[in-house]
This record gives C-alpha cells, sequence and structure tokens, in this order.
C-alpha cells in the first residue's frame, strides 16, 4: 500500500475499520479512492453504520460528526441555510457556497439548493481546507462527496417502514442488481411526511406540515472490465406547510399567532451522464449533468402576528409594520460538464488533472407586501398596502482547469502540490417596482474575473502508527451580486480569499483498536462575504469585510475497545473574528473583534453502540453546539447559547429483518437552529420525539 493510501487509513477517524469482524465500521478498501490519495489528513469518511448511530436524516444533520462543519438551518428545505466549514460559510440567498457537495460525483449548485433530506448513503466524506486542485466543482473552505450504494452480483431489495411522533410516517424502497446483458440498476423511492410541530393559535391549527417524495435511478452498463457507462435520474417533489417560524418574545417557542399560514412547494431534478475508461497509466472519467432546482412558491408571514397583534421591531429600532408577508419564486437551472484524468497511483508519482464547466442560472419573482403600522387611536386604520416586486435572473459561468500530484521523496515522506485556474463571468438584470413610490429601478451588470488557486501538503509517517502532515492552501470565492438591493446599495460583492494553513497528526493502534486524528488550523480571510440585513426592510445583501481571522483545533476518535462495542467521537473548536469590518449603515460602527456569525464557537458528537451475540443492540449518540452569533454586532438577544442533545435506539437484527425502536432530543433541549434579526424570529429545533423503524430484505 502507498505511503498516501495508508496514511488516508490513519486519518479517516470517524469510519476506518479498527477490526475486520466489526460489522459496523468500514472496510479498510474504502480508502483505495484516487481522490483521497492526495489530502488524507484533510478527510473525514462517514460510513453508512455511522450515519445511522447518529440518526442522521438530513443534511444539517451532519453538524457535530465531523469537526470544524456546520449547517445552520432555516427549516424551509435548505432555501436559506448557511453551510460552515471551519469559519467560512455561504451567505443567504446570492454568493457561492463555501463548501461545495457532490453526490454520485454529480456537483450541486448554490448551498441553498443543497438536499435538505437524505438519500440511502454508503458514505459520506468531508473534505476540509480549499480543494480547488482536487475537484471540478470549486470548494474554497472545503467539499462534501456523498455516494449511494452500487448494484451488487444479484439482485437484493430492501423495504423500510416507520412511525413516530407527530404522525411521522416514513416509506422507503431500495433495490439493485443485475439485469443481464451487461445492464444492472439500482433504484431508491421514498416518501416522508409529518404533521407540524407548531400551533399557531389564530388559525387554530399546526402549520408547518412536512411532506416529501422522490426516487433515484441509476443505470450501469459495463461491455467490459475496463469501461463503464451509467445513466443517473432524480426526482424530489415537495409539499410543505409554512416554514418554522416563531417571534423570540414568544413565551412557548412552539407557538404562534399569525394569520398567514405559509407554504413551502419545492421541486428537484437531475440528470447525468457518467462514463469510466480504465487505461495501463490510469483511467478517464467524464459526468456531465442538467438539473433544475424550483422553489414555487414559498410565503412566509414576516410579522408572525394577526394584523391587530403588535409586532417585534427590527434590531435597528424601526417597527415591523402591522401585517407583512412575503412570497418567493425561485428557480436554478444548471449545467456541469467535467473530464478527469487519473494515474494508476504507482508511486513515486501519482497525479490527477481535469476540465470543468459549471453554468447556472438563477431566476426568481418576490413579492413583499406590507400593510401599517396603524395609529391605535384610530383602530383599523392603516397606511395603504405597498406592494414591492423584485423580478431578476443572476447567470454564472465557471470555467476552470485543476491538476494534484504527489511525489514520494522517500519511504516515509510525501510532497503533494495541486494548482487551479479558474474564469468566472456573472450577469444581473433585475427589476424592482414599488407601487405606493410607483417607482421601478434597473439593475444591468456583468463581470469577469481570472484566478489561480495553490495547494502544497507534506506528508510524514513518523512510525507506523503515527503520522504527521502540514498543509498550505488558497481557496477563493467568486463576486458576484445580490438581486435583493438597489444599486443605490451597490448589489456587487467581490471575491473572497482564505490563506487556509493547517499541521496535524493521526494515530493507529491495531493492538488497542483505536484510530485518533488531531488538527489544528490558521485561515488568514480577505474580503470576507457577509450577510447583511437592509435597515427598516427585509431585504438582504452582501458586503466584503475586510479582514477575517479562523483558527480552531480539531479532533477524531474512533475505538473498539473489546469485542461488539464501537465508539466514535469529534470535537472542533472554531474562533473566527472580523480584524478589519466597519457597518456601511452605520458608518461610525465597527465589528472588530466580534465573532463572525453562523458559526459556532465550538461542536462535537459522541456515539456508543454495542451489540448483544443474540441480535439485540443498543445505542445512544449526543451532540453538542456552542454559542453561535446571528448579527455582526453580536447581540445577545440573537446568540444562540450552548445546547446538548442526545438521541437512543435499542433494536434487532435478523438476516433479512430488523426492526428499531428510537428517540431523538430525548431531555426535549429547547435550541434555535436559525435567527432572523430583522424580525426578531427564530426557526426552533427539533423538539423531543419517538418511533418505531422496520426492515425487511430479501
Amino acid at each position: 500500500m502507498t505511503l498516501p493510501v495508508r496514511t488516508a487509513s490513519f486519518a479517516l477517524a470517524m469510519s476506518a475499520t479498527l477490526h475486520a469482524q466489526d460489522p459496523f465500521l468500514l472496510a479498510p478498501t474504502i480508502v483505495e479512492a484516487e481522490r483521497i490519495d492526495d489530502e488524507p489528513s484533510a478527510v473525514s469518511v462517514i460510513s453508512r453504520q455511522s450515519l445511522d448511530l447518529f440518526q442522521v436524516r438530513s443534511f444539517s444533520d451532519l453538524s457535530g460528526i465531523v469537526p470544524g462543519f456546520n449547517v445552520v438551518s432555516a427549516d424551509s428545505r435548505g432555501f436559506g441555510q448557511v453551510v460552515a466549514m471551519r469559519g467560512s460559510t455561504n451567505t443567504l440567498f446570492f454568493g457561492p457556497p463555501a463548501l461545495g457537495l457532490t453526490i454520485d460525483d454529480v456537483p450541486l449548485g448554490d448551498a441553498y439548493s443543497y438536499p435538505s433530506e437524505l438519500l440511502h448513503l454508503s458514505e459520506a466524506r468531508v473534505y476540509r481546507g480549499p480543494q480547488g486542485p482536487n475537484f471540478g466543482r470549486n470548494g474554497p473552505a472545503g467539499m462534501v462527496e456523498m455516494f449511494t450504494p452500487r448494484p451488487g452480483d444479484k439482485i437484493s431489495t430492501s423495504i423500510t417502514a416507520e412511525y413516530g411522533s407527530y404522525d411521522h410516517v416514513g416509506l422507503g424502497l431500495n433495490t439493485s442488481g443485475p439485469l443481464g446483458g451487461n445492464l444492472s440498476y439500482t433504484l431508491q423511492l421514498f416518501h416522508d411526511q409529518r404533521d407540524g410541530y407548531i400551533r399557531n393559535t389564530f388559525l387554530n391549527d399546526e402549520t408547518d406540515d412536512r411532506e416529501a417524495t422522490g426516487g433515484l435511478l441509476k443505470l450501469y452498463w459495463n461491455p467490459s472490465d475496463d469501461f463503464e457507462l451509467s445513466l443517473r435520474f432524480y426526482a424530489e417533489h415537495v409539499d410543505d406547510g409554512s416554514q418554522r417560524l416563531t417571534r423570540l418574545d414568544s413565551a412557548d417557542r412552539f407557538t404562534v399567532l399569525s394569520d398567514n399560514p405559509g407554504v413551502t412547494n419545492l421541486e428537484r431534478y437531475q440528470i447525468s451522464l457518467h462514463s469510466r475508461k480504465n487505461l495501463d497509466w490510469g483511467k478517464i472519467e467524464t459526468i456531465s449533468s442538467f438539473q433544475t432546482w424550483d422553489l414555487s412558491p414559498s410565503t412566509v408571514d414576516l410579522d408572525l402576528a394577526n394584523r391587530f397583534t403588535p409586532s417585534p421591531a427590527f434590531a435597528g429600532g424601526f417597527p415591523i409594520p402591522v401585517d407583512a408577508r412575503s412570497s418567493i419564486d425561485q428557480n436554478q437551472d444548471l449545467i456541469s460538464n467535467e473530464i478527469r484524468f487519473t494515474s494508476n497511483g504507482d508511486r513515486p508519482f501519482t497525479w490527477q488533472a481535469g476540465l470543468f464547466q459549471l453554468w447556472t442560472d438563477n431566476s426568481g419573482n418576490t413579492t413583499r407586501s406590507t400593510l401599517g403600522p396603524f395609529d391605535p387611536r384610530f383602530p383599523g386604520v392603516f397606511i395603504p398596502v405597498l406592494d414591492e416586486t423584485t423580478t431578476f435572473s443572476v447567470e454564472q459561468l465557471n470555467l476552470a482547469a485543476f491538476a494534484n500530484a504527489t511525489f514520494t521523496l522517500s519511504d516515509c515522506l510525501d510532497f503533494d502540490a495541486g494548482l487551479r485556474l479558474d474564469y468566472y463571468r456573472s450577469e444581473i438584470n433585475r427589476l424592482k417596482a414599488d407601487n405606493l413610490a410607483n417607482t421601478t429601478n434597473v439593475v444591468r451588470g456583468s463581470q469577469d474575473e481570472v484566478f489561480v488557486s495553490p495547494t502544497l501538503g507534506l506528508t510524514y509517517q513518523a512510525t507506523e502508527s503515527v503520522n504527521l502532515f502540514a498543509r498550505s492552501s488558497l481557496g477563493i470565492k467568486p463576486g458576484g451580486y445580490s438581486a435583493f438591493v438597489d444599486a443605490a446599495n451597490n448589489p456587487t460583492y467581490d471575491r473572497e480569499e482564505n490563506w487556509s494553513n493547517e499541521i496535524g497528526a493521526d494515530f493507529f493502534s491495531e493492538d488497542h483498536n483505536v484510530r485518533v486524528g488531531l488538527r489544528a488550523y490558521w485561515d488568514q480571510i480577505s474580503d470576507y462575504q457577509v450577510n447583511q440585513g437592509a435597515l427598516a426592510t427585509t431585504d438582504f445583501f452582501i458586503l466584503n469585510a475586510d479582514e477575517v481571522t479562523s483558527r480552531g483545533i480539531e479532533a477524531d476518535l474512533a475505538w473498539a475497545p473489546i469485542d461488539r462495542l464501537t465508539i466514535r467521537g469529534a470535537f472542533g473548536y472554531t474562533n473566527t473574528e472580523f480584524d478589519s469590518f466597519r457597518d456601511p449603515n452605520r458608518p461610525s460602527t465597527t465589528y472588530n473583534g466580534n465573532e463572525v456569525p453562523f458559526v459556532p464557537e465550538y461542536s462535537g458528537s459522541l456515539g456508543v453502540r454495542y451489540e448483544f451475540e443474540s441480535g439485540f443492540y443498543v445505542s445512544a449518540a449526543g451532540r453538542v453546539v456552542g454559542p453561535t452569533r446571528f448579527d455582526s454586532a453580536n447581540t445577545s438577544a440573537f446568540t444562540q447559547d450552548a445546547y446538548i442533545t442526545a438521541d437512543a435506539e435499542i433494536g434487532y437484527m435478523a438476516e433479512n429483518f430488523s426492526v428499531t425502536f428510537y428517540g431523538t432530543n430525548l431531555f426535549d433541549k429547547g435550541y434555535y437552529t436559525f435567527i432572523n434579526p430583522q424580525i426578531a424570529a427564530g426557526s426552533p429545533g427539533d423538539p423531543q420525539q419517538f418511533g418505531i423503524r422496520v426492515r425487511t430484505t430479501f
């Protein structure tokens, strides 16, 4: 085994094999993947069993399992979510992601289009730090790869049924196998629904119901051992009620008094064609995809009250109108093409290179209606209704060439180097109309930029059990346009540059069945892209903070102290502060020394599973999330304090059957997963729930 692959097997503390007989852990062959070779110290591979241990059902559930990674969820199927890695984030509605995502090698677009619910995965890989030279999809702060299972040598089918609190019903079908004639397939179908958590006392109903239906079909053609062609289809339909959003001053975070129930309707379709050709020197892979993500519509009651109830205030002290509503129709079309060349992995020189193209068209139509405020001396008398309509199209084209290589300098020392060249072009065409002022504001513009992202790294095998590594890299997020701001406020934002540095060590002891990974990093970020709310409005735009510094430490643990007992643990501490940032709305105000919004101070997880010889098993897992600020001023009212949640399962597994009783948030801990300072409201985290899951395989 080459040194990079050996180092990869040591580094994967979340899911690498501790002993071959433990069915909960990955087989060691899982690390025989070219992309792990280059920067093994930056990778966490999470197996299907680890995902089950922590009851991962959504993209945001990955938070805490991987150090430095966190998802701030606004509970709107990904729309408005913030995905953070080591202090780097995306902004809410416009702007590129800091953390890239691919599913079965298919790249996704902006962070709001990332899936809220997860398919049945074989594994997930999380790469920390800039990954431009290693992927077609740019990952200026990191990358997440998700993989669904491939077909086996014979047809296998499993059916899953689940019922739980809030009338939660989950149904799933997974089937795969050969079709004959060098053809094989995998098929996943799912349906998931539940009643709402939020009680709307004005409408006397739970308005945040959830329902999603979808499926994935993959067809494989293998006419020879050295060639494969595959076709992938994915479709999802979401029919949800209101966004889970309540006022921060409410006595019960799961109660709202609103005259507008709200809806979220969403459809997602993907089709992609993949090919692989093995040659004497390595292999050639191609991936082409078309995707469409359609939100039609998302409606929200911004004042979260009936029109005769006083409403909270903006952060700037301006009163919210008595009745304020938002309706958003938004669509993103995406076309991508990638060709990748990879060497066969023989030392002393291994390499990978590729070309990549990504085109996105983000278009939409939003309407914000306001009524009020009213004079209490004249009940029922309001100012006229204000309708502010924004129609926009933001297009972006990315062309890139990338390459990375590993040089073996000695039996115990490897040197890694990578380079990425990017061309970005962004265009905006936006029209904003105000019916009261009878004005129309038009914004049109385009910008081009070219930049280079290098990476350097060293991996040293100090002993058979200890590996040391160091890495320095540059990650760049392109500039662009925000459609929710007038020209006077400048809709343009500049590119963000992240100079990232890390050192670490990985320890493995086969005798003690333990793996430990330790890392420290220091990122210096220029022109940090910050989400900002416009005063006295519900508009969002993007600013650039001059300088941000992010420092942190991370640790992973995988341990099997005795047979049938498995322990998983992770912890990350992140200190991300503004070094230089002045508020353009208040020129005399600076946020120097403040914590960056949406980034928890720390996060971690610990999971334990024990399997009895009889087939019964028990597992328990807990997560901790540190204090998280939701505005640049670090206002205490808009800060979520640290909290801990705990989950558990008890079940029975036979060869073709399993039954599981589960509980989540066992102590019914109250917390917010997202806070909106502009309307003084937040999205409360999931309440305590219990359920039963049955699975049969044949």
